[in-house]
């Protein structure tokens, strides 16, 4: 079921601009002065069910006064609250039915499901032997589809019931109905006869068919399927009026009046709960999962910064840092820029084995589908054959147009990723210089919190969870770390101080000067690893991506170790069911995704990303030794340790190892950090042996035979 749907059918039929919030709530509820419609996280029993459900709490947030709620504890006279409850939801049923026509074949429909899960109890009691106001509720709600029968007393009652205008009108009904079984309380038998049934609540109209009845009446029946296209509906038939000033022709029966029981009331508010959606947990208790709504689309800004953004908070910590600060800042460290300058043809020969092994399977692609049609001139080399062969005429062949590509990539700053943080970004930096050569449109951003050093960033204080959104947003940073848009200056620039930032986290001993993470503003800070937050605003940024490069193919990749963090909701007071304390569910766009835990729900996440983007997910997880392995191993696969040691052989082999249709990702990559790129000349160092040249060689046509088979792994992902 469509949730974002379902809240702008509700706005839609309310005519205003509703709040509508669904969470673990036992029932509908509105709240009048701020106009916020809560509703429960039903299950999924069809869309008539949803559309009745919705249609009636929307009449009650349009048409009932705060005392006329059902949940009120205000008295009102000596009306028992169930009587109130009957006759208002008469009201606004027809209120709303009369407003929107196309919603009145869902209300008999969803009724008609109810009915048929006897949610008001009518399977256990024959509801001609009930008192007054069940039959009442019964006959209005069903409209026909369960038989009931009324007096000639009740029947001017009752046809005053199914007129209500106002409030007021639903009190003065209720007075009346309440002293005419007051007055009928003892225990007379009506008189027999037979007669015809009251006319039921009967909007859209039906036809009525004939069916015996041990009273010997002739109800009105609605047992035919529905007609899911509404045929019929407006052919003839009675208006909405019509049906409730037609006259009513009493019967006479011989079940006595129940005095002031309204058991259908209270058996569907007791049932209710057969309505909201639950799971079993290990234990087969029956609960709900913890519910969120996500992330609102202001919150979804506020936790991202672009590169402006992030170059003004870089600017400002410099001009307010101290001398000693300054001096060890990877910003301005003149080691930095000097190893940038050394590392950059590294980097920049790898992009280029990527770009020419993407223009080759782009080309192959193109030719593979070619079409070679005659141009309808001759070909002069071809005259001579004129006798023996038809193809005499010059052709022309169209290649294939090859799809547009676009890039989209998520590098984990998270504090675990320091032993190989110098590695991600090398790896991300490839991409982008890749992307330039080849004018792929690309973004690649940064993501992770800032809990380890405090926030520290001014625009967190304006990010408040509400509700039940996703909680503690103020501390999750998204930043942009270069993109298409950029000039050569601007990617330079961004370049090097990736590639700097990312020594200034490193824990590794290639590092031979000072530089230490201390020495960074606070949006460069590392924290945790919040993954699920990421993917949520990955969906926003890339169909904005999408639509801004009209792109046809779209690879999203993320470079993490993996380890979503544990998410947590915004504490709801106004929730009242209970739920798991494991199994959670967080509304993505408009769909609910449920989880077992953290990691499953990171991987149902990329799936509905891919769902609502049509994007290819890539995973890159890169790893120093066994250990770092069996993490991005584990992470995508549930083999048993002897095939994980059979892998793992292959992964030190070649440096690399790629899944397919893995939790989650199309492709997932586990690279071998250590592996130093390589120009594409050899170039020995000087006073060195023989055989120390050859060893080198051998290393470096390894080395470089590695990142041959990754590149051409990688392309394989993007390009096909």
């Amino acid at each position: 079921m469509n949730l974002s749907a379902q809240e702008y059918l509700a706005k839609l039929l309310a005519k205003e601009n509703l709040s509508v919030q669904h969470g673990n709530y036992q029932t509908a509820s509105f709240d009048v002065e701020n106009r916020v419609l809560r509703l429960p996280l039903w299950a999924d029993k069809g869309k008539d069910v949803y559309d009745l459900l919705v249609g009636h709490e929307v009449g009650h947030a349009l048409y009932t006064p705060v005392d006329g709620w059902h949940d009120s504890e205000k008295k009102i006279k000596h009306i028992p609250r169930a009587y109130l409850n009957i006759v208002e939801d008469i009201r606004i049923e027809r209120k709303i039915q009369e407003t929107y026509p196309g919603i009145v074949r869902p209300f008999k429909a969803g009724y008609k499901k109810l009915f048929d899960d006897n949610l008001f109890g009518t399977d256990d009691r024959d509801i001609n032997e009930a008192g007054l106001m069940d039959r009442l509720n019964v006959s209005s709600k069903g409209r026909g589809y369960v038989p009931v029968e009324f007096s000639e007393e009740e029947a001017p009652l009752i046809k005053e019931a199914m007129q209500v205008q106002t409030w007021d009108d639903v009190v003065n009904v209720c007075e009346k109905l309440f002293a005419f079984v007051d007055e009928n309380e003892k225990d007379e038998e009506m008189p027999e006869g037979t007669g015809a049934d009251f006319p039921s609540n009967d909007m859209d109209g039906d036809d009525e068919t004939e069916t015996e009845n041990p009273q010997g009446t002739t109800p009105p029946e609605d047992n035919e399927e529905m007609d899911q296209e509404g045929e019929g509906e407006g052919k003839g038939e009675k208006t909405l009026i019509d049906v409730y000033d037609e006259e009513v022709t009493p019967i006479e029966s011989t079940e006595k009046p129940k005095k002031h029981e309204t058991w259908t009331e209270d058996t569907f508010r007791e049932r209710e709960e057969d309505l909201l959606d639950v799971k079993k947990d290990r234990y087969g208790n029956e609960k709900q999962c913890s519910y969120s709504s996500g992330i609102t689309n202001k919150n979804l800004d506020n936790i991202l910064y672009s590169w402006d953004d992030a170059q003004a908070l870089r600017k400002d910590w410099i001009e307010n840092a101290d001398d000693y600060d300054t001096y060890k800042s990877a910003y301005i460290n003149e080691d930095c820029k000097k190893d940038w300058i050394k590392s950059k043809p590294h980097l920049n020969s790898t992009a280029n084995l990527l770009a020419k092994d993407f223009e080759r399977k782009k080309a192959a692609y193109e030719y593979s589908r070619a079409k070679t049609a005659k141009s309808g001139k001759l070909d002069p080399l071809k005259l001579h054959s004129y006798k023996y062969s038809e193809d005499i005429f010059l052709t022309v062949t169209n290649l294939a147009q090859a799809k547009s590509h676009g890039i989209i990539m998520f590098v984990d700053h998270s504090g675990s990723m320091c032993d190989i943080i110098e590695d991600v970004t090398n790896q991300a930096i490839t991409i982008a210089m890749f992307c330039r050569k080849v004018n792929i449109p690309f973004e690649i951003y940064s993501f992770t919190t800032t809990s380890f050093h405090g926030t520290g960033l001014e625009r967190a204080e304006n990010i408040k969870s509400k509700g039940n959104e996703i909680d503690e947003l103020d501390k999750v940073k998204i930043v942009e770390m270069f993109s298409s848009k950029m000039n050569t200056k601007t990617f330079e620039e961004a370049a090097q101080l990736a590639f700097s930032i990312s020594k200034a986290h490193s824990y590794s001993s290639r590092v031979n000067y000072y530089v230490y993470a201390g020495s960074l503003s606070n949006i460069d800070a590392m924290g945790s690893t919040p993954l699920i937050q990421s993917v949520i605003l990955a969906n926003r940024l890339t169909k904005k991506f999408q639509k801004k490069h009209r792109i046809q193919k779209t690879n999203v990749m993320f470079l993490t170790d993996g380890y979503p963090d544990q998410i947590r909701f915004h504490n709801d007071e106004l929730a009242n069911v209970k739920t798991h304390t494991y199994k959670t569910a967080i509304n993505f766009s408009g769909k609910i995704i449920y989880a077992e835990n953290t990691r499953d729900m990171y991987k149902k996440c990329l799936l509905r990303l891919k769902e609502l983007t049509g994007a290819k997910i890539l995973g890159f997880h890169l790893a120093i030794n066994a250990s770092t392995f069996g993490q991005g191993y584990h992470d995508v696969r549930e083999k048993q340790y002897i095939e994980f040691k059979d892998i793992m052989k292959e992964w030190r082999k070649n440096g690399h190892i790629v899944w397919k249709n893995q939790k989650g990702y199309d492709d997932y990559f586990i690279i071998k950090c250590g592996t130093q790129n390589v120009d594409e000349e050899f170039e020995p160092k000087k006073h060195e042996t023989i055989a120390d040249i050859r060893n080198e060689f051998k290393k470096f046509n390894k080395n470089k035979k590695h990142t041959k088979q990754l590149v051409a792994k990688i392309t394989d992902a993007v390009a096909i």
